[in-house]
């Protein structure tokens, strides 16, 4: 059988997870954000918001898994308090909470490229 050695058909196969997963959970968190945007009422917090809130807050926390929860423990409450944000069910609140875990995602996906790419 012909072709590349099998190491370099692992780290190929490699990169080709990784993009996939990048692909997916970028565009899942993206949905979540959607579906809480299409919940949000300027008027007042519903209980279909709140449920929505909910939703978001384990979803990215699903999503940015591992790196997520640490860094939602260590910033959230510093940026929700420079937000004015009231409390979790406030829509300030989930946005706080979606940026940075969404921000952790996207680190958590440059650093698992930058392993993947050291051989």
């Amino acid at each position: 059988m012909s072709g590349a050695p099998p190491q370099d058909r692992r780290w190929r196969l490699l990169r080709v997870a990784w993009l996939a997963y990048a692909i997916a959970t970028v565009a899942l968190s993206i949905a979540v954000l959607a579906i809480y945007v299409t919940a949000y009422d300027d008027y007042d917090l519903s209980e279909r918001l709140r449920a929505a809130g909910r939703f978001s807050r384990q979803a990215m926390g699903a999503l940015s898994f591992p790196l997520g929860t640490p860094v939602g423990w260590l910033l959230e409450p510093s940026l929700e308090k420079s937000f004015g944000c009231g409390d979790a069910n406030e829509p300030c609140a989930v946005f706080v909470d979606w940026n940075t875990h969404f921000a952790a995602l996207l680190a958590q996906i440059v650093l698992l490229r930058w392993l993947i790419g050291r051989r």
